[in-house]
């Protein structure tokens, strides 16, 4: 909360992203912020393909007489409902986007935003892509938003790296995204989120090394003894799917081969540390 807060003062644009569920925190101060501020807000609905359902499982029979579950679609929300619900509480948005973002970069909506905050060219089009426009999406007698005033979002300034630079983080910084990532992807639920990796060590192999391996060790930081166990998984079988899927991540990013080495270590409530946050980089 207190990286958000800080991007609230440094930010030019705030976007308030939120899903065709979503509901606003009762007496929530930042909420309060956005709905004061001056600066330029754009509100994403996300996951409009859920649009007039929501899954409810309900038991079954089985054609075979085994207990089954099927899924059974009722009406629920609807995407115009959302967008004047959001258009109430933050009635001076710039826009109120419907979105899926599991489409990919490609979805009509992303595409829109995308345009959007990059100042066109043909924001109005991209608008147009997303089918007849829905009741509260613009302010009060706007009907889309022009390429100037997109342009006018973000101000100009002088660049903040030069032309070439591809990055300002470090390649051990990558090497423990790329390792979160593979947790992300083999555990999923709550776990990954209590997962910090630290990178114990990044060592390139010398020129004249018959065998040009760079060896990576790294910790795996968890809160409690049970996350630990999940995180290792019957047997080690779960840390080494996520040592697999990072490596050949890794080899993929650093242009050759790694010997990956994972440690999983309990620190104790690391999230609810300060010095811990801000030995991690969460906090300055």
């Amino acid at each position: 909360m207190e990286a958000v807060k800080g991007a609230f003062v440094d930010s030019d644009v705030i976007v308030v992203v939120t899903d065709l569920f979503g509901t606003v925190i009762p007496d929530d101060l930042l909420f309060r912020k956005v709905a004061e501020t001056n600066k330029t807000v754009v509100v994403v609905v996300n996951k409009v393909d859920l649009a007039d359902r929501v899954t409810d499982t309900t038991e079954t029979k089985a054609s075979k007489g085994e207990a089954g579950k099927a899924l059974k679609f009722k009406r629920t929300v609807k995407i115009s409902s959302a967008v004047r619900k959001w258009r109430t509480l933050l009635p001076n948005a710039l826009v109120v986007l419907p979105i899926t973002a599991s489409n990919g970069g490609t979805d009509p909506g992303v595409v829109a935003l995308r345009t959007l905050l990059l100042g066109g060219p043909d924001v109005p089009g991209t608008f147009r892509n997303l089918g007849r426009p829905v009741e509260g999406m613009f302010r009060s007698g706007c009907k889309t938003v022009t390429d100037e005033e997109a342009k006018a979002i973000l101000p100009v300034g002088p660049p903040l790296y030069d032309e070439d630079a591809l990055t300002d983080r470090s390649e051990r910084f990558f090497a423990s995204e790329i390792i979160r990532a593979s947790l992300f992807g083999n555990l999923g639920k709550e776990i990954p989120y209590c997962c910090e990796v630290r990178i114990a060590q990044f060592i390139e192999p010398k020129p004249n090394e018959p065998k040009q391996v760079i060896k990576i060790t790294a910790d795996i930081c968890v809160e409690r003894d049970s996350q630990k166990g999940i995180v290792v998984g019957k047997g080690g079988q779960k840390i080494r799917d996520v040592g697999v899927d990072a490596r050949k991540e890794l080899e993929e990013f650093l242009q050759g081969k790694v010997h990956l080495s994972l440690h999983v270590k309990v620190d104790k409530d690391w999230r609810k540390d300060e010095d811990k946050l801000k030995a991690y980089g969460y906090l300055k």
